[in-house]
């Protein structure tokens, strides 16, 4: 190893270890990467952060950036792994629906830095021949995210708002839910089952004839599903079959 790889691996040590160096300098280094990665992961996770106080997720933070250290510049794209992470921390294993909810906010974080996408051209849909509907593949906005949950997620989400004093309106039952980004703010909501499923087929790419054929006996939900996701921006494109 040269004298500078060695180096380099002697300060990433300093920056990640537990405690703050002797060398007042280098401790400045620990200090700043730490209220880094902690801003950042606070920015991401504001609900997981209300949720647990800000010792704890201070303390979760350090783990996580030990276990999942940075590899890029751009500290918006940090945390991905969160969720993961939490399900196998030990302070936390008394909170089961923890790592749900940091799902959810990591949505809501994608959702809000997500591309923007002209909305579904329904003058050019309306022009596709009935028989060739069943070959349709639509596509989700680049801003919509899905996600299910045994926990009533969005409830605690919505409870965790700053204008909220974190009492969730349920506490119990299971969540599917859609994150779509109207405007600039990103909002969770829970669906029906049905609209969650065809949404989730649609964003595999499975084209319409097999969704129908998904759905079986709510087959004769799938035209009111479309058209209320497409009047609200969460379809963009559409395909045909080769």
């Amino acid at each position: 190893m040269s004298a500078l790889a060695a180096l380099q691996r002697d300060f990433i040590e300093v920056l990640y270890a537990a405690d703050p160096p002797a060398d007042p300098r280098l401790a400045i280094h620990h200090g700043n990467a730490r209220a880094n990665w902690r801003g950042a992961l606070a920015a991401a996770y504001p609900t997981v952060r209300r949720l647990v106080g800000s010792a704890f997720f201070d303390a979760a933070c350090d783990g996580y950036a030990r276990a999942y250290p940075s590899r890029s510049g751009d500290l918006a794209t940090f945390g991905g792994d969160l969720a993961p992470f939490l399900a196998g921390y030990a302070p936390a294993a008394a909170l089961d629906y923890l790592p749900d909810v940091a799902r959810l906010d990591r949505a809501v974080h994608e959702s809000f830095h997500a591309a923007d996408a002209e909305a579904l051209d329904l003058a050019a849909l309306a022009r596709v021949r009935e028989e060739d509907y069943g070959g349709l593949r639509l596509t989700l906005h680049p801003a919509a995210r899905l996600l299910e949950s045994a926990h009533p997620v969005v409830a605690i989400w919505e409870a965790n708002l700053p204008d909220r004093d974190g009492t969730p309106d349920r506490t119990v039952g299971a969540d599917r839910v859609l994150v779509m980004r109207h405007g600039f703010e990103p909002r969770p909501r829970a669906l029906p089952a049905s609209e969650w499923d065809v949404l989730a087929l649609l964003a595999t790419g499975t084209c319409l004839g097999e969704v129908c054929d998904a759905l079986g006996d709510r087959a004769a939900l799938l035209q009111d599903i479309l058209a209320r996701h497409a009047a609200e921006g969460v379809l963009c494109r559409f395909e045909t079959a080769a």
